[in-house]
This record gives structure tokens, C-alpha cells and sequence, in this order.
């Protein structure tokens, strides 16, 4: 650590927080330097645990005072995948959030529970299971995975009729911006402290203002580059009694999609989404010689829904859905199935609700590159014919890819992503995997795709040329929130000499 700044902000921060809240081990650094994306690794120069909000705001306040650059991470660590809390400075410290892991509230009649950024999904779905909820979460998260982090990030949660707007499951948060100031969102700003709404019986449900300003909006996707959230309320459902899995297999996606659209306008199935084989097949087995060994049993997309039950009359629910589900199947020309051959509806079912050690795409080579964005499900087949063509006319047929299609906001639109499936230990296969993330990606968005999550490249040069009105707003919103621009400076559009 030879840096000035970062001497006299290691010293004055050690003094406030503890010599065990910071530390300037270039071994422990190293740790942060890189993840599984494709992104250049660079090692920050310090790295700081908070326990408060508190200390968060006194690590800002002297990161101000030495001009010093701050990079939130709140995942655990191995497996990270999208580049966006890895350093582009030197003299980066890294505000590691796991300290920060206290489960704060759960509250079974609202539906709503309240939680610190270190809180992960294994941590959080173990205590939600004595409470008889469930979490709306993404598909398989990885177990140390911030369960604040991913609703944060808008990441796409397996049940569409749940989902009523695009930042759903997230509700009110507390942050403190890039100025050191704490700011509540939603009905936790008020009025009185989130101790007086509780003893009223509120909830902090309402994401919503204060006032006219949903602030909640602003912080939401911006990678940590205007404030600090310290904790979140997240909403979640009552756990049902009876789950049943069905099927619809096809050799192409114009059939499927249209069962897709029907079910969704009546709102029948609770997790609910459609895979390509090798997809389907890497969820559904988790060695490589099984996901091999399952593809040819499947035909090139898979269709799955999830019928659910709760309570004395579960079973009967379940059999009306079924009834309507089997009337639109044949109006739709798509045979149905309780089973698929090889895969066990149990696990599978499970695998909704918890989590996995690694990422389910990378069980079938041993790692994946994604290149996701949300488009209209009607556009897909469009998107998946692109992709296609790049990958065999300008990258000669590699690598191997799959497709995850997710409908969101009640099926208004949906998650599209292409996992690009390599061997890490193949220099070969690594570089044909960079080479076709780059200009898929590319290749995609001149066609339309809309990148909400702009992670690395997808917002350096794509961003600005897309979207020039949009970088300038995003600008003067980081002027506000982060005026001396030490919250991740040159990530999204705010690179240096642009604000």
C-alpha cells in the first residue's frame, strides 16, 4: 500500500471502526481482484467491513475527506459473475457488507421481511421455512448469494403472476448515498422512525414515495454507483401445501409461446418458464456426463409450470388448474406431460426454493458465460434465429449455448438469456466464448435487445451510443447522489471526465 491517500484513510478508519473492520493485506485484496466474468482483474487497495449503518456512513465520510473510490460487495465470495465488483482503480477500497447479516424482520401476516445486504439466500430461506413462506426469488441462486443484492439488481424471479412491476420483490430500503447522507425510501421514510411505524403496525410494504418521488427507482440497477443500501424489505408469499409440475416439450418455440401467453393472461402456474434442451438439462442434472446423457431424451424446448395448493381445498385448486391448463393445451395443438424420462419431479420442484452451491449453468462444461436482457416473449424466436446465425456464420459454431426464457410482470414481458457454455481450462474454448460474448452481445443489441442490467462492456461504448439523452440524465443523477463521484467511479456511464 504505497498510496497516501489510502495510508491516511487505512490509519483514520482503523481508528473509528478497529484494525479488524479494515485491512491492507495484499493476499486478502487479491481475493476481490476477479470473478467468473471476462472483466480484467485489478486488486483493491484496502478492503473494510461495516457492521452499521453507522460505520457505512463513516467509511464514506472518510473516503471524502482522501478522495478515495468505494466498491460495495455484498455476495459472498467464488463464483460472482458479472464483473461489477471488481476495482478499476488501484487505490479502490472495498466495503465488504457480510458483516451486515442480520435478518431484521419477518413478518408472516404482511408478507414482508427485512433484511441486512450480508444476508444470503441459504441463510434466509432456512428461517423463512420455520415461518411456513416463501421467497420470490431468481431461479437456483447460489447460496452465499445476497438475497438485497439480487432484488437490488432486478434479477428475474421464477413466478410471473406475482410479479406486478418491474422491481418487484424489492419494497422500502434505507441508503446512504455518496454524500454520507442516510435516506429511507418508500413508507419507511415516514413519518417517525421505523420503530414507531412498527409499534402502529405497519409494515414498510409500500415502495412507493415519500411523496411523489420514488426514489427506490433511482437506486434500484445503479450497481451501488449512488449509495450504499443498507437494508432492504423484500416481499414474499405463503408457502403452498401441494406443488405439481407439468411439461410441454417442442421442436420449436412458436407453440409454446402461444400456451405461454394464455396461461399468463389467466394467471395459471406459479414458476413458470421455458429452456432450451442443454438449459433444461444442466438445471435438471448437476453432472456433466448426466446433463449429457438427458438432452437427447428432450426434444429442443421445454416448457415448465408449476400448479400449486394451499390449505384444506389444495388438491382441489390444483384440479381445476389442470382441467384449464389440459382445455388451452389442445386449443394450443401442445401435448402435455407429468414426466419427463431421467428427471425427478421432486428435486426439481426443490430446486425452486433453495439454492445451489455453484451456478446451475455451470454443471455443464464448468462454466458459462450470460448474455441476458428483456424483450417481449412474442420477439424471442426472433432474438434466438440471431443468435444462431452469429454463433455459426461469425464464430464457427462456438461455443455450445442455451436459452432461458423467463416471463416477468405477469407475462408483459420477459428475461431472455443465452448461457454460453465453455471449458475454463481450454484456453481454446475461453477465448471463443470472450469472442462470441462480445459480439453477440453486440449483435443483439443492434436488434433491439434491451440490456436493463448493463454490466461491463454493455455500458461502455453500447450504452452511450444507444442511449446518449439517457447517459446525460444519469449523469446529473450521480452529480446529486454522488457529487464527488467515490461510489464505483466509470461504472454504467460515469466514467471519468463525464460528470
Amino acid at each position: 500500500m504505497e498510496n497516501t491517500h489510502l495510508e491516511k484513510f487505512y490509519e483514520e478508519l482503523a481508528e473509528l471502526l478497529g484494525r479488524d473492520a479494515v485491512s491492507n493485506d495484499p493476499q486478502l485484496a487479491n481475493s476481490y481482484a476477479q470473478d467468473d466474468s471476462f472483466t480484467e482483474p485489478l486488486s483493491p487497495g484496502l478492503v473494510a467491513w461495516p457492521k452499521s449503518t453507522a460505520d457505512v456512513q463513516k467509511i464514506i465520510k472518510v473516503a471524502l475527506k482522501f478522495s478515495v473510490p468505494l466498491v460495495p460487495v455484498s455476495s459472498g465470495p467464488s463464483s460472482r459473475q458479472h464483473g461489477d465488483t471488481i476495482p478499476n482503480k488501484t487505490e479502490s477500497v472495498v466495503v465488504d457488507l457480510s458483516r451486515m447479516n442480520k435478518i431484521l424482520r419477518i413478518d408472516r401476516i404482511n408478507r414482508v421481511v427485512m433484511v441486512e445486504p450480508g444476508v444470503t439466500f441459504s441463510q434466509l430461506l432456512t428461517e423463512m421455512e420455520k415461518h411456513d413462506l416463501r421467497l420470490l426469488q431468481p431461479l437456483c441462486p447460489r447460496w452465499n448469494k445476497s438475497v438485497l443484492t439480487s432484488a437490488l439488481e432486478r434479477e428475474p424471479t421464477l413466478i410471473p403472476r406475482y410479479h406486478w412491476d418491474t422491481s418487484d420483490p424489492l419494497l422500502c430500503t434505507e441508503v446512504v448515498f455518496g454524500t454520507g447522507d442516510v435516506f429511507r425510501t418508500g413508507s419507511a421514510a415516514g413519518p417517525g422512525t421505523v420503530e414507531e411505524q412498527l409499534a402502529s403496525g405497519a409494515a414498510q410494504k409500500n415502495p412507493m414515495g415519500p411523496t411523489q418521488f420514488n426514489l427506490f427507482q433511482t437506486i434500484q440497477g445503479a450497481q451501488g454507483s449512488l449509495g450504499i443500501v443498507t437494508w432492504a424489505t423484500v416481499k414474499c408469499e405463503l408457502k403452498p401445501t401441494l406443488q405439481k409440475i407439468w411439461y410441454a416439450q417442442a421442436d420449436s418455440l412458436g407453440s409454446l409461446l402461444d400456451f405461454a401467453h394464455e396461461l399468463l393472461k389467466l394467471r395459471i402456474g406459479d414458476e413458470f418458464f421455458l429452456m432450451s434442451k442443454v438449459a433444461f438439462a444442466s438445471l435438471a442434472k448437476e453432472r456433466p456426463e448426466e446433463v449429457r446423457r438427458l438432452m437427447p431424451a428432450v426434444k429442443e424446448w421445454v416448457f415448465v409450470v408449476v400448479l400449486t395448493g394451499r390449505g384444506e381445498f389444495a388438491a382441489e385448486k390444483v384440479g381445476y388448474l389442470e382441467a384449464d391448463m389440459a382445455d388451452i393445451a389442445t386449443k394450443c395443438a401442445v401435448s402435455l406431460e407429468s414426466a419427463i424420462e431421467g428427471v425427478d419431479n421432486s428435486q426439481l420442484i426443490a430446486s425452486f426454493s433453495s439454492t445451489c452451491a455453484k451456478p446451475w449453468r455451470y454443471r455443464y462444461k464448468g462454466a458459462c458465460q450470460e448474455i441476458f436482457f428483456v424483450t417481449t416473449l412474442d420477439r424471442a424466436p426472433a432474438f434466438v434465429d440471431y443468435a444462431k446465425a452469429a454463433i455459426s456464420e461469425k464464430c464457427g459454431g462456438k461455443p455450445e449455448f442455451g436459452v432461458y426464457i423467463q416471463p416477468l410482470v405477469q407475462g408483459c414481458n420477459c428475461h431472455l438469456e443465452f448461457g454460453l457454455y465453455y471449458d475454463p481450462q481450454s484456453a481454446e474454448e475461453v477465448t471463443a466464448a470472450r469472442r462470441a460474448f462480445s459480439l453477440l452481445s453486440q449483435e443483439l443489441l443492434d436488434k433491439g435487445a434491451f440490456f436493463s442490467r448493463p454490466y461491463g462492456e454493455w455500458a461502455v461504448g453500447m450504452f452511450d451510443r444507444v442511449s446518449p439523452e439517457g447517459v446525460q440524465t444519469l449523469q446529473k443523477v450521480k452529480r446529486i447522489f454522488d457529487p464527488n463521484s467515490i461510489l464505483k467511479p466509470g461504472v454504467l456511464c460515469f466514467r471519468e471526465g463525464s460528470q
